[in-house]
């Protein structure tokens, strides 16, 4: 884990595990172990660190990611709800961006969409 990394291109080995407070604008969150666990209004919330704090980076305004998040998240429960959808590997995702040069990925949201494509489009925005 790196803990507040120094500005003069070090990184420094945590050997034990240590949770930081990676809470931004109003939203409370805690990452252990590359996991984030953001607390909302409808309960905790789990993803990727790296993923939370790149969105919390992408964001137009705090009010908008609050806005947004709650959005993909209830989005992203119904898809994981619908048993016709599939989970594709990220390998399987990077192969088939190189093989086309594919800047969007079409069918999933923010909050799980590899983070490789420049664009994430819902399916019922796909033209």
């Amino acid at each position: 884990m790196i803990k507040k990394p120094p500005a003069v291109g070090a990184v420094r080995i945590h050997m034990d595990p240590e949770s930081t407070d990676t809470s931004f604008e109003g939203f409370t969150a805690n990452t252990f172990r590359g996991v984030a666990t953001l607390i909302t209004p409808a309960g905790p919330f789990k993803m990727e660190g790296a993923r939370w704090h790149l969105l919390s980076q992408v964001f137009s305004s705090p009010e908008d990611m609050k806005t947004d998040l709650y959005k993909e998240r209830l989005l992203q429960e119904t898809m994981e709800k619908d048993p016709s959808r599939r989970s594709f590997a990220w390998k399987v995702f990077w192969q088939a961006k190189l093989a086309v040069s594919a800047m969007t990925y079409i069918g999933d949201t923010a909050l799980t969409a590899p983070p490789f494509f420049e664009n994430v489009v819902g399916e019922d925005l796909a033209t």
